[in-house]
This record gives C-alpha cells, structure tokens and sequence, in this order.
C-alpha cells in the first residue's frame, strides 16, 4: 500500500510539474550590435513556419508548433548612437485555429558605437514582454541578451548569451540559459552564406537540464552584406535574411523550420 502510494504521489508530480521554458519561436535571430541614427524610424518583419514540429502540448491550452506561422512586426526607433528601443507585435496562425494575437513586448538595445569597438560588436538588449498563455506558460517573455561578436568585410561572428527570466510562474526570476551564435561569409557577391544556432540549456540553479529536456536549432543562413547596400544611401539599406534548419533532441518543439527577416530604415 505503502508503495502505491509512492507510486501514485511520483506519477501526479510528474503531471504537475510546470513545462520548462522554451525557445522563442516567434524571434529566432542572433543580434548584432548596429543601431538605427538617432532621430531614425526602422522597421522589420520576423516571419518563421515549422515545416514539421510536435504536435503534443507541453501543458493544458498550449498551441503545439506543427505547421504553424509566427509573424513579428518590430518598429525601432535610435535615440543616440548607443540607444535604440523598439516593441513587438506577434501574430500566430496554427492549424485549425486561425489567426491570433500572440502578445507583445519592448526592447531597449544598449550597443558601444562603431567608432569606439571598431570591427567588435559589444552590447546588451533588454526585453520585457507579455504573452497569450497559449504560447508561453508563464505570460511573460523576458530576455537579457548581450551581444559579442567581431564583423569585417569577409566574416561576421555573433554570440548571444541569452539570459531568460519570468516574473511569474513557478519559475519566476529563474535564469535560464538560452545562447544563440550566427557566423557567415561574406562571398563578395551581393549576399554572405553562413550557419545560426539556438540552444536552450535550462536553468543555472540547476546546472542546466539534461540532454532529452534541451533545445537545439541549427539552421544555414543566407544574408544580404554590407558591401551590397554599400552602392546606396543608407535610407534605400534593406536587411535580408533567409534560413532551414532543423531542431536536435527530443524536447525540441520544432523538426524543421523555414524563418525570414526583412527589415528597412526611413
């Protein structure tokens, strides 16, 4: 009797144990450290589809990533040559359920100017977001992601430390480790072929989760490069980014996955 009812208490704790944190589905992009010119109004479009994904929901009224499209409007606005601040507006079409709102967050990107960092890219984004429990089991989205990385005209390097947090939940204020790495080359042809990777390791406190409850996405990206929009003025600069990749290990939410940025200053 004794037993069963080890048995049972184990079994019911394993319902109720709170999801771990995800990885953001509606934002997969590394950070760089270029800013709009203070005064300068830009905006970008974030748009990602899970070719194939789960279809089991993690906890009670979750959307599961199969086949769905996550679109992101983000206008940015430069403050000074180190400031920019921005916000997120995310929509969701999943199978069967249409369109819907999937929240909203504000950013404020702190970078150390070109002149100083030279071919470095050093900087901190702040995220602060609220999202529809459908998505996020928590409702906030909250991310602290420094920016190192080093760009010339042949090769870029970005690394994002991501540091995720939320502010209820049973895992409020709880760090997770979350980090993110693109790197290209850049083929003197207009465009820069390269690699991204997103990872989501699990909390600190804990040491990290073990490997059948982390999240790994790799993806081969296409970009525009500098020397490209170099021929136009900066107004006329568009940002262009294309990528497939694949989730590895068993937690990962999405198999295959098709993302685009586009983005444009006026």
């Amino acid at each position: 009797m004794r037993t069963g009812l080890v048995l049972s208490l184990g079994a019911a704790s394993m319902v109720l144990a709170p999801a771990a944190r995800a990885l953001d589905l509606a934002e997969i992009q590394v950070y760089q450290s270029e800013v709009n010119r203070p005064g300068q109004l830009g905006l970008e479009v974030h748009a990602n589809h899970t070719l194939r994904g789960k279809r089991d929901v993690e906890y009670p009224g979750q959307v599961p990533p199969d086949r769905a499209t996550r679109v992101t409007f983000e206008p940015a606005l430069g403050v000074t040559e180190w400031l920019e601040v921005g916000v997120y507006f995310q929509l969701l079409r999943a199978p069967e359920l249409g369109v819907r709102y999937a929240g909203a967050k504000v950013r404020a990107k702190l970078v150390v100017p070109e002149r100083v960092s030279g071919r470095f890219m050093l900087g901190l984004n702040i995220e602060v977001g609220r999202i529809p429990h459908a998505i996020e089991i928590d409702g906030w989205a909250n991310e602290l992601r420094p920016i190192v990385g080093y760009k010339d005209g042949f090769v870029l390097v970005s690394f994002n430390p991501i540091i995720g947090y939320a502010f209820t939940g049973a895992e409020r204020m709880r760090p997770h480790f979350e980090p993110a790495l693109k790197g290209w080359v850049n083929t003197q042809l207009g465009f820069a072929l390269g690699m991204e990777y997103y990872a989501g390791l699990g909390l600190f406190d804990r040491r990290f989760a073990p490997w059948r409850e982390q999240e790994h996405l790799a993806l081969v990206a296409f970009d525009l490069t500098e020397r490209a929009r170099a021929i136009k003025h900066d107004d006329d600069e568009w940002e262009v980014n294309v990528a497939l990749g694949r989730g590895f290990g068993p937690a990962t939410a999405q198999e295959w996955l098709l993302k685009t940025i586009v983005g444009k200053p006026f």
